[in-house]
């Protein structure tokens, strides 16, 4: 799994990312603990998602996979 270097924008690795996790996008946020609606949000481009958080989601899930 690495989305962490890839050619595709931050919304788009973040919707990656929650697929090749298996969850849906509110288990992904209980997850992290962020509201359902920030997620959606990103996902569906209506705010922008830093770089810095999707990196730092892909390390988590990297760590616990481990």
């Amino acid at each position: 799994m690495n989305l962490k270097r890839s050619n595709m924008d931050d919304k788009e690795r973040l919707k990656e990312l929650r697929k090749v996790t298996g969850l849906s996008q509110v288990k992904f946020a209980e997850k992290f603990g962020i509201p359902i609606r920030t997620i959606q949000d990103w996902e569906y481009g209506k705010r922008e998602v830093r770089s810095y958080v999707v990196d730092m989601m892909y390390k988590i899930i990297e760590l616990e996979n481990k």
